[in-house]
């Protein structure tokens, strides 16, 4: 394979590394916000939330840099031209269908994030709305995984 093309198809799974390393530390917030009190705890709260908006802009970022990456190697690899090159054909439309379903499942718990802080500052109930937020982050890990595994596959089948 061309050294240019392998540059240019590696780009977002190792991007996605990255992302998903910071995701899974997001995750692990349940565990280590149990242990923290006082201003510990308040402090590590908002550090939780920033990253939760951060890890959302970057999964926009990966899945957006995903469909460009594979749209240039398809324009390389293939005589295919712009609009069509932007749809994955095979196992890679597959992987790119759960990128999109991704993006549309952490909008959901980006969502339930930013409500958890709404009604936590109005003095409103929120741990109901917390665990939903909690759930829906183990369901999104979950499919992370399976997710990354479709890709590997799909990087293995575009690189042999």
């Amino acid at each position: 394979m061309d050294p240019v093309n392998l540059v240019i198809i590696l780009l977002h799974p190792i991007a996605a590394l990255f992302v998903i390393g910071w995701m899974v530390r997001q995750h692990r917030w349940r565990q280590r916000g149990r242990l923290l009190k006082g201003v510990e705890r308040k402090d590590a709260v908002e550090s939780h939330e920033k990253d939760g908006k951060r890890i959302y802009f970057l999964a926009w970022v990966l899945v957006i840099g995903g469909f460009i990456a594979n749209a240039t190697y398809r324009m390389r690899t293939e005589d295919i031209e712009l609009p069509a090159a932007l749809l994955p054909t095979g196992a890679g439309g597959l992987h790119a269908g759960g990128g999109v379903l991704g993006l549309i499942l952490l909008t959901f718990l980006w969502k339930k994030g930013r409500n958890v802080k709404r009604l936590r500052e109005s003095g409103e109930p929120w741990t109901e709305e917390k665990n939903r937020h909690g759930r829906a982050s183990d369901a999104i890990m979950l499919l992370i995984v399976i997710h990354a595994f479709l890709g590997f596959l799909w990087l293995l089948q575009m690189i042999t």
